[in-house]
């Protein structure tokens, strides 16, 4: 019986740690994945094969997991590196494109705002590309006296077209800055959207495991219950058994004889009154009883007649009996030692 229970409790075990492993190793698997993604420089592309897309995935399936930070802050520094070549090379839109998905992966990189801020420089015309064209040479004067005077309009003219050129780059760049920072709130809130998601995830994953635990200790306790109901059992058959072939070899300390014809009857009434002096008897002596009856059937109604007679003089007292068959003798009630009293003789 405990090794049917160490079974038992063995299979339910393994049925709650198999998932478990099993997760490990998919995020394991996932992790290589990802280290293999970036040392490729496959960091967003292709589609379904690529880094940020693999720690997506690793977030959503343990939020909690910190191991997935180291990778995080590779991809966001290597995208910042290639954001600082691109301004270099005075890629100015290629370079935003990468740090946009530098804050969208890991908007605590190192470097990243202050690629930023280069970056914002240049679209305010700081450092334009327009800023930086060479203007045309002006035009020589001409020796006549009255040329001074016609250049003068004409130096005030460009004056005015640089300064609206000047305040239509500032506007365009200021109305950039603020697409770029309503994007990248935009980004920034999904990405809090998709860790709240993970949380949640995680949450119901951890009362689905206290879920199976708690139904785990249960099963365990029902188990514990039924091999202690077996248990029991066992041992009352084999006292049960021990008292049937011990019988035989018990001296009776005292024999009553039965009618047939009332037992054949079931005369309650009638059993009764011969019954009285048996139940003084075993009371007397605390005796056990052996019923020799012709029938199962007999048997089962003397062992209540006598139950009841037994209780009527003593309710507390618990009466032990057991039965042999006898084909063609008559009925007998045989008593025998009490509780306290070996049946079986001494050799």
């Amino acid at each position: 019986m405990n090794r049917l229970v160490k079974s038992a409790c063995a299979a339910t075990l393994a049925l709650l740690i198999t998932p478990l492993v099993m997760a490990n190793a998919k995020l394991d698997t996932l992790l290589s994945k990802i280290d293999a993604d970036i040392s490729a420089s496959r960091l967003s592309s292709p589609v379904g094969n690529n880094a940020i897309e693999g720690i997506w995935q690793f977030k959503a399936i343990a939020p909690y997991d910190q191991r997935i930070n180291t990778r995080v802050y590779k991809v966001g520094e290597f995208y910042v590196k290639l954001a600082n070549k691109a301004i270099s090379t005075k890629q100015y839109d290629k370079a935003q494109g990468y740090l946009d998905k530098a804050w969208m992966v890991a908007y605590l990189t190192p470097g990243l705002e202050t690629a930023q801020d280069k970056l914002d420089a240049v679209y305010s015309g700081g450092q334009s590309t327009a800023a930086a064209a060479p203007q045309p040479a002006p035009q020589k004067a001409k020796a006549t006296p009255a040329a001074p005077k016609k250049a003068a309009p004409k130096k005030d003219n460009s004056k005015a077209a640089k300064a609206k050129a000047d305040k239509e780059k500032a506007a365009k760049a200021k109305a950039a800055k603020r697409a770029q920072e309503a994007k990248r709130k935009k980004q920034i809130a999904a990405e809090k959207a998709a860790a709240e998601k993970a949380r949640k995830l995680a949450k119901e994953k951890a009362a689905l495991e206290k879920q199976l635990a708690e139904k785990s200790r249960e099963e365990e306790a029902r188990r514990a219950e039924v091999a202690k109901l077996t248990a029991l059992k066992a041992q009352q058959a084999k006292a049960a058994e021990a008292l049937k072939n011990a019988k035989e070899d018990s001296k009776p300390i005292a024999q009553f004889s039965l009618d047939q014809g009332i037992i054949d009857e079931r005369s309650s009434s009638d059993i009764r009154k011969a019954l009285e002096p048996v139940c003084k008897e075993v009371l007397d002596n605390e005796a056990s009883v052996v019923l020799h009856t012709r029938t199962p059937q007999d048997y089962r109604w003397l062992t209540v007649r006598l139950t009841l007679c037994v209780r009527r003089i003593d309710r507390e007292f618990r009466l032990r009996h057991s039965n042999q068959i006898v084909s063609n003798g008559s009925p007998k009630i045989t008593l025998h030692p009490g509780r306290s009293m070996s049946l079986l003789n001494a050799e």
